[in-house]
Order: C-alpha cells, then structure tokens, then sequence
C-alpha cells in the first residue's frame, strides 16, 4: 500500500525562528498618536483590531493630516479618496438617523426610497475606503431594514441564489439579494472580524459582480492577511493588479508580505515598481525605500579581491544603489514628518537599514574610517544569512512565517519555530493541518531523505 502519511515534523532551526520573530515589530515614534502604519510585520492582533478600534474610536493615519492641518498640502490620490469616503459615509449616516428603527413592513414601505439610497451610499462609501467606515449599532439595523426591502420590493437589479439545503430529503433554499445587499454583508463581517466568512461571501460576490472583481480581491487579501494565509493574500492582490494595475499600492503590500516570508527578488520586484509610480507622498513610500536599501544591499556581490574586476565594480554598484534608496528612505521620511507630525514606524525594515547604513567603523590607526564600504560588505554578508530560504522561514502551504501556537502568548514568551519536515529538512510549517495539506497536495511527491 502506497504511504500516503506525512512525514514527521523536527523543530526549525532556532536561528530561524528568531529572524521571523524580529520581523513582527512596529510603532509610532510619538508619545501622543497610537496609530501605525499597518502591514504584514505587524506585532498586534490583526484578526482582533477592527473591534478594538471601533471601540476605542480609533483614527487612520491619514486623519493625522488634519490634526497637524496639512491635509490640503497634498494631492496623495489615496488621501483624497479616504476622505471622499468619509464624507460620504457621515452624509449618509445623518440621512439615517433620521429614519425611524424597526423592521415592521409598514415602516420600512413608508421609508424604503430613503432606506435604498442611504444603503446605496454607504456601500459606496465602503468601497471607495473601508478605512473611513465605522460600523454602529443603526447601521446592523439598518441591514435588516434594508433586507425586508429587497425581499418585498425585489428592486432593479435584484437576483437569487439557490443553494442545497444541509438537511437530507428538504427543499432547495432560495436567497434574494442585490449587489448593495452583498457588500452590506462584506461590510459587517470585515468590520467585525469574521474574516473566514468575510472571505466566503468576497468569493461569491467577486465571481457575481466583474465590475468590482479588483477592489473584492483587495478586500479578501486583507481578510486573508488578518488570519496570516500570506500565500492567498499575495495570489489576490497579483490578480488585483491584473485587474487595476492603477492601485500601486498593492505592490507596496505585496513587497511587505514576500519580504516578511523571505522571498527576497520577489519583494524586490514589487518595491520597485512600486517606488516607480508612487505618489511622492504616499505614507508607505519611506518603507518602501527602506525594504529596497536592504535588499539591494544583500544581493551585492561578494568575494571581489581586484579593484577594477567585473565583480568588483557589480559590488561598488550595488553598495551605491542601495545607498541611494537609504537618502530616499529619509527624504520620504522628512516628508512623513513634514505632513502627518510623526515619523514613520520602526518596524523590522527600517530598524536593519538604519542600523545598516548608519554605523561606522574604526579602522587599524583607532580612526574613524569615512569609507562605509567595509562597514556595508560585513552588513551585506549578515543580511544573506538572515534571508534564508522561503521554504524554512515561511509556511510551504499558507505563508505563514510563525507557528500559530504563537497566538495568545505572552508577549514576553519565546516564540516557537516552523515546524519542518524531518524527512527533507527542506520545508517547513505553521501547522500540522497545514503540513498534512501541503503533504497530500504536493510534498510527498517531491520530499527525499
């Protein structure tokens, strides 16, 4: 009988746990602003933050603008459709508070015109930035107001689904829906943090609605990152770009999540069409810049002894290269500055690229040299180790680049490792549900001793 059970998984090498672990850190240097920038290396819970924020009546970053009264000193596309939304989203909420609560069918016939078009509003709204949209207590109520009205009016554009009933021998279920209806449901799961049903509903409505089809895969992308499936968030946000490729910012994420996981050429890819098209404003440019001053610099060549050698002046190329994304990194860094009033987050990237860039070393005489170049060989030699491979510094079946035993421990714990395979040594694994995945699907043909 063919062996159809997966190897049994050995403990990650420490080391590479610990350059996982150092990825997962950011913060605000500001005494007074609790917001960051998020991504992928983020240290708080991401599945958690939507009802921590709603409760808390947490700002975005982009409303540090009008706190520090520079709003109007950029033209940041993003800025402006973030606030578009907000607009809109508060227009609409003061038409809804006052419309009547209930669900009573004689009150929603008396204010259906106003119930669709505050509903149509703050789809669109929701659409337009998700960011800018709090979910209340009036707007859940204003969803079931709104479902009575579809299912009594069937207005234009309405459609049904038939689905299979769970219960042997009973009928087909029948479900009436419109396309605001659809978004209303993706609003107040993603808002609430129902990611894994978040991500059911997208599926559906991005197989439904073309038209929408980049925006819905930007939504699930997050939804996927929250629940740390770094691999479907980066096959929805490449398959967003085919679809927009006018949403640059999705490279921006993407070089984030394929850097976090080690996929450094493919994190370099991004970063640079990235910096390419990027509004000169846009809050992720000095990260950006960053990520592409250390992967520039680990991919320097080495082992140049002749000065004047091909390989020699390939290194003296890269070390330049990526010391000009380092002066972009801090001019995007002054203008971050300049316009929210607090500086970018320290976050694992512009930690190792300050502490990169910025050292100095004595030389023989006890001088302080003037020539980094030394200083950024040795660092160049520390980044290649620490850019290990894809397959033993993330999940091979998710993307994962932790061990999801790591949820819920203290902060002050060690972190536990990828679990890798004993076999092959060659991948490793969040999770055993996921190696059982990754064993059926695809190891077991490839995995030698």
């Amino acid at each position: 009988m063919t062996d159809v059970q997966p190897a049994p998984v050995a403990i990650e090498d420490p080391a590479v746990a610990e350059v996982v672990a150092a990825t997962e850190q950011v913060a605000l240097d500001d005494s007074q602003v609790a917001e960051h920038v998020h991504g992928p290396d983020c240290s708080h819970d991401h599945e958690h933050e939507h009802e921590q924020q709603q409760a808390a009546g947490q700002r975005h970053d982009f409303d540090l603008l009008e706190v520090n009264g520079t709003k109007d000193k950029t033209t940041d596309p993003l800025v402006k459709k973030y606030f578009e939304s907000k607009e809109l989203f508060a227009k609409a909420m003061e038409r809804l508070n006052e419309i009547p609560e209930g669900g009573e069918a004689e009150l929603v016939e008396k204010h259906k015109d106003e119930i669709a078009s505050v509903t149509k509003d703050l789809m669109k709204a929701f659409l337009l930035d998700e960011k800018a949209c709090q979910i209340n207590q009036r707007i859940l109520k204003l969803a079931e107001q709104y479902e009575v009205y579809v299912q009594t009016h069937n207005p234009e554009g309405t459609s049904t689904a038939t689905a299979e009933s769970e219960e042997e021998g009973a009928e087909q279920q029948t479900t009436i829906y419109t396309r605001d209806s659809v978004i209303f449901v993706i609003m107040i799961l993603w808002s609430g943090g129902q990611f894994e049903h978040c991500i059911q509903t997208l599926t559906f409505a991005i197989q439904e609605f073309a038209d929408l089809k980049g925006r819905l895969l930007e939504l699930r992308s997050t939804c996927y990152m929250a629940l740390r499936n770094f691999k479907a968030c980066n096959e929805d946000l490449e398959e967003a770009l085919t679809c927009e490729p006018v949403n640059v910012e999705n490279h921006s994420t993407l070089g984030n999540v394929y850097y976090v996981t080690h996929q450094a050429q493919d994190a370099l890819h991004h970063f640079k069409e990235f910096v390419a098209v990027a509004h000169p404003d846009s809050r992720t440019l000095p990260n950006a810049y960053y990520a592409l001053s250390i992967l520039t610099l680990q991919s320097a060549p080495t082992g140049a002894t002749k000065k004047k050698s091909n390989q020699a002046l390939k290194q003296a190329a890269a070390l330049k290269e990526a010391q000009d994304y380092f002066k972009k990194a801090q001019e995007a860094d002054l203008r971050f500055k300049e316009l929210y009033g607090v500086v970018t987050g320290l976050n694992d990237i512009k930690r190792t690229a300050i502490g990169a860039f910025q050292i100095r070393t004595a030389n023989r005489n006890g001088f302080m040299s003037t020539d980094p170049t030394p200083a950024l060989l040795e660092a160049s030699e520390i980044l290649k180790k620490s850019f290990k491979s894809p397959g033993v510094s993330s999940c091979a079946n998710c993307g994962r680049p932790d061990n999801v035993a790591n949820e819920g421990r203290a902060p002050t714990s060690k972190p536990k490792p990828l679990l890798r395979c004993a076999k092959c040594n060659k991948v490793a694994y969040c999770s055993r549900p996921c190696q059982i995945t990754h064993w059926n699907s695809t190891h077991k043909n490839n995995c030698k001793k």
